[in-house]
């Protein structure tokens, strides 16, 4: 008996360790993995972590995705300090980014009746929305982002300058996706005016003309922000 019990024992401790799946989202945790997916403009240079985190929930929650609840675990410190710049990225792409320089992870909270049930708990290792050892559904939230092979560079064929006009000094012109973007958040701004929320559209207004000062809703921005002086 003895010798099957220590042959059922050795048995147990040399069968490896699987992966877990991951467990049914709450409404909140899934409502937080739309967040991941919200598009996001910053530059942030010797930041805190906490700050950077912070003005990432402001911009999501200008796009009505509400903004990002967090959570630091042991050994995580909020001042840490990253530099990071993206123009137009995912909140994904730009946790990323931020992240891999503090070697740290984050998991979305799934917790039914939990007070931090939906919130990004920010703690050490590469993990990227799933808890570590978890695996990931098909389609969603990569564990980590790898650097991706170098390819040849390819050196297109020059092509001729045109020659500028002595008449009409060169201006700077936005290309479609700024001014699609711009016209988009334009738009936003004028339902928050017609919903009686001059602050956040102010806020907003003052976003397209930073960071896309030279299209036309930046112009239409400015003009708004005139009239609401």
């Amino acid at each position: 008996m003895r010798s099957l019990l220590t042959a059922v024992v050795a048995l147990c401790v040399s069968v490896p360790a699987f992966a877990v799946d991951p467990p049914k989202d709450t409404p909140s945790a899934a409502q937080s993995r739309k967040k991941l997916k919200g598009k996001v403009t910053v530059e942030f240079k010797n930041t805190m972590l906490d700050e950077a985190l912070s003005e990432i929930s402001g911009q999501i929650e200008d796009q009505k995705l509400g903004p990002i609840s967090k959570d630091y675990g042991v050994g995580v410190s909020k001042n840490s300090r990253i530099t990071y710049s993206g123009k137009d990225v995912t909140v994904e792409e730009a946790l990323d980014g931020i992240l891999k320089q503090l070697d740290l992870g984050y998991t979305i909270l799934s917790k039914p009746g939990d007070r931090k049930d939906g919130f990004f708990e920010f703690t050490k290792g590469t993990h990227r929305g799933y808890a570590p050892g978890v695996t990931p559904p098909a389609g969603s939230t990569p564990v980590a982002s790898k650097t991706p092979d170098p390819k040849p560079e390819v050196k297109p064929e020059p092509k001729p300058e045109p020659k500028p006009d002595p008449a009409k000094p060169a201006e700077p012109t936005a290309g479609d996706a700024d001014e699609k973007n711009a016209q988009s958040r334009m738009e936003t701004a004028k339902k928050l005016i017609d919903d009686n929320k001059a602050a956040e559209a102010v806020k907003l207004l003052k976003y397209v003309v930073k960071y896309y000062p030279t299209t036309k809703g930046a112009a239409e921005a400015k003009e708004l922000l005139e009239k609401m002086k």
